[in-house]
């Protein structure tokens, strides 16, 4: 990929080639004024653009009513525009905008010094060093949800099991990052994830519209949106305020916090100014988004994949117990490393299973991407999903086989393209939270396998993806049996 808009590489006696623009590009045929609107269905738009990846190839264009979008899906290309954020290509503005809207200023969405300042920190408090030191409050809240999960069995309850994971990942995530114990998963009625879960889907809306309605018309999911924010913010000003006040009362915390939020209102880094009160606030939601959602989705993804693969979830049980023992709690951080064929199932789910199956990306300035002229501010949407599903990337690539993660085989003989793979994006801007999320998985995947036996409950309505800025199941019900030991 380079910036040159206009011309592409000499060709010799023949001169120069002229690169073709973006209305050249093959596509979905759409309708005037509308584009192709009425052909996306955004609870499923990773589907209907791996659809259009198999009939138009890895690099096409459609639009949003007037909006040309330009979709890349070859891996090649993708990592190429990974290595070359934030430099050359950044989130879709629209993202800025709208999170903007929703008091969303943090790492994920800034860019520029902003984004690097702010990603200093956040990679600082996901550190190797932190996670060692938070470990016994993570198998502390591990516990606890064996116990939920031990009391569904003796109900032989269905358990939705997806709101649970949610309310996990949130709990760890606030006392790892906030030094605050939420513990969700001791508490009925409503919890800050039901605030939290009307979020992702108005961002999947909202960036994709053809123009900004809510500014002037405020629909019902918009009304419930500003009262979950409502409530949102209501609780993070309540962890702010009581870290301010330890801090006052223990101004050393300040040179040595003990998580992110005390390193975030004592920064005075080089000579900077402090956070300000909107970076605070945006940083705090922002880990509690991306801590709540990705990581419980993945699990909830892991448990239908082991419910639909008996032989897989024996597997996970033989070296859970061989771990962790019957009990299912880790003893010491280092047991994570003995969890090889969890983090193959771990590997194999999110492969199958992304929890982020697009990416949404704008150039900077002009580029050219693959001979095409694309100019800047030009949405862009990065579908993570097709490269894996391809038999030139991945072996059998539709069928759920946790060991090829575990195979040294030479690709020739089975294509194993960890390129085409980017569970946690690439580049500068790789996710620093990969850590975090590894821990969390196995710590509960190992208590569970080793704990309980998990099958498929009745439901009327199948499992199904459901896509909402983040891919989670739907109808995802499970029934939890107890182990004897």
């Amino acid at each position: 990929v380079a910036g040159d808009t206009e011309l592409c590489q000499n060709t010799g006696s023949l001169g120069l080639t002229i690169m073709r623009s973006i209305t050249e590009l093959p596509g979905p045929r759409g309708l005037p004024l509308l584009g192709n609107l009425l052909q996306l269905d955004l609870k499923q738009l990773h589907r209907v653009l791996e659809r259009w990846c198999n009939e138009f190839g890895t690099l096409f264009a459609f639009a949003l009513g007037r909006k040309p979008v330009v979709v890349v899906a070859d891996p090649e290309l993708i990592q190429s525009i990974l290595r070359q954020r934030p430099n050359l290509y950044r989130r879709l503005g629209t993202i800025e905008s709208v999170f903007e809207e929703m008091g969303i200023t943090g790492v994920f969405a800034a860019d520029g010094a902003a984004w690097k300042r702010q990603r200093r920190l956040t990679a600082h408090a996901l550190d190797a060093g932190h996670l060692r030191q938070f470990f016994p409050a993570l198998v502390k809240v591990t516990e606890r949800l064996k116990n939920r999960w031990s009391r569904a069995a003796d109900k032989q309850a269905a358990v939705e099991v997806q709101q649970d994971l949610m309310r996990y990942t949130v709990d760890v995530t606030t006392n790892l990052a906030f030094g605050y114990d939420m513990n969700t998963l001791e508490k009925e009625g409503e919890v800050i994830q039901d605030h939290l879960e009307k979020i992702f889907p108005m961002i999947n809306r909202r960036i994709n519209a053809p123009f900004p309605y809510w500014r002037y018309l405020r629909l019902p999911a918009d009304r419930a949106l500003d009262k979950a924010l409502v409530a949102i913010r209501e609780t993070i000003n309540g962890f702010i305020t009581r870290t301010r006040e330890r801090l006052a009362q223990t101004p050393e915390l300040a040179a040595h916090p003990t998580n992110f939020l005390e390193a975030m209102l004592g920064a005075r880094d080089e000579g900077e100014a402090a956070f300000t009160d909107a970076e605070v606030y945006g940083n705090v939601l922002t880990l509690l988004l991306a801590g709540e959602d990705t990581t419980a989705n993945t699990l909830a993804w892991m448990i239908h994949l082991m419910i639909e693969h008996p032989e897989v979830q024996a597997r996970m049980r033989t070296e859970a117990v061989e771990v962790v023992g019957n009990g299912g709690m880790l003893s010491q951080l280092a047991d994570i490393e003995r969890l090889g064929y969890i983090e193959a199932v771990t590997h194999e789910t999110m492969r199958l299973k992304p929890v982020a199956p697009v990416l949404f990306f704008e150039p900077v300035e002009d580029v050219e991407i693959a001979g095409v002229a694309v100019p800047k501010n030009t949405a862009m949407m990065v579908p993570t999903l097709h490269g894996p599903l391809q038999e030139t990337h991945f072996g059998g690539a539709a069928q759920f086989r946790p060991e090829r993660w575990l195979e040294t085989a030479p690709p020739s003989a089975c294509p194993h393209n960890t390129k085409a793979f980017v569970p946690f994006g690439g580049g500068p801007r790789f996710c620093p939270g990969r850590q975090l999320a590894m821990v969390e998985i196995k710590a509960v995947m190992a208590m569970l396998c080793a704990a309980f036996e998990v099958a498929k409950t009745e439901h009327p309505e199948p499992v199904r993806e459901l896509f909402s800025f983040t891919m989670m199941p739907e109808n995802l019900f499970v029934r939890f049996g107890r182990l004897q030991g």
